[in-house]
């Protein structure tokens, strides 16, 4: 059996920063919330909550203690309404929303104020896209190619893939009637990099383990592009490899989304190489 692990794994910069920020914050304060979970990977936010971080969910009452208290907002972004909001019960809120999806709500901002159309190749129920409508509240969120007229914007989701955005995009401008058709690139260049890689790895490996969050958008996108040309398995942790049968295959390829951490990733090489 051969293994082969992506060069392209660990923390990307926006994840980094944020939890970073977080782990400052937890030194010096004496309470600190993250506005739902930081990153879409449960053995990340369940080490913060043990450091002492307090999750506060969309939906829960601001907690007694916010005035005494310090809010992180996470890497997916919130909408400026909320934050407002929130700027006003809480000591201090830090905004750690990445800069990458930051941008993706400037300009999808920017179009909607030049006299656009702005749809959104995305999941609107992920916490990005609740985030960007909050930005843009008209703007259309979703996965299948609309029939539009006049000035159209086309963005993605940045944690999509890159060639099915281009697919989407081209899909749009064939089915509508544009006066002017404007396609914004908005796919985090991170994460395609380890799509690029996933795909060439799925055509030299018989399996490709997949370390990540389940409820990670970049993650998941990276087993499913593996899935259409070899045999995957998606995994939280180590923890879900016990008793699986290694040493039936060739060669086992290992990649990671981007709020995996590197020492999960090196778990499961290593359970990987004692055969599960």
């Amino acid at each position: 059996m051969k293994l082969c692990v992506a060069e392209n794994i660990g923390f990307c910069f926006g994840v980094e920063r944020a939890l970073k920020t977080v782990e400052e914050y937890l030194k010096k304060e004496r309470s600190v919330y993250s506005l739902g979970e930081l990153v879409h990977n449960r053995n990340v936010v369940e080490r913060l909550e043990e450091k002492g971080l307090k999750v506060l969910h969309d939906n829960d009452p601001i907690p007694e203690d916010a005035k005494d208290s310090v809010l992180v907002v996470r890497a997916h972004g919130v909408p400026p309404r909320i934050l407002k909001e929130l700027e006003k019960n809480f000591k201090r809120v830090i905004d750690a929303t990445c800069p990458i999806v930051l941008k993706l709500f400037e300009r999808a901002k920017a179009a909607k104020e030049a006299g656009y159309t702005v749809i959104v190749f995305g999941d609107e129920n992920h916490d990005e896209m609740r985030a960007l409508k909050g930005h843009v509240e008209d703007a259309i969120i979703t996965t299948r190619p609309l029939a539009l007229r006049g000035r159209i914007c086309v963005l993605s989701q940045t944690t999509m893939s890159l060639d099915d955005f281009l697919s989407f995009g081209a899909e749009i401008l064939k089915a509508s009637e544009p006066t002017e058709f404007l396609f914004l690139n908005s796919v985090c260049e991170v994460t395609h990099r380890r799509e690029v890689e996933v795909k060439k790895m799925a055509f030299e490996c018989d399996l490709i383990v997949v370390v990540g969050g389940k409820n990670s958008s970049n993650t998941k996108k990276l087993a499913r592009i593996a899935s259409k040309t070899t045999r995957v398995l998606h995994v939280q942790d180590a923890s879900e490899l016990e008793g699986f049968d290694f040493k039936r295959f060739r060669k086992i390829g290992v990649t990671a989304g981007t709020s995996t951490p590197l020492e999960d990733v090196n778990l499961v090489v290593k359970k990987i190489r004692l055969g599960g």
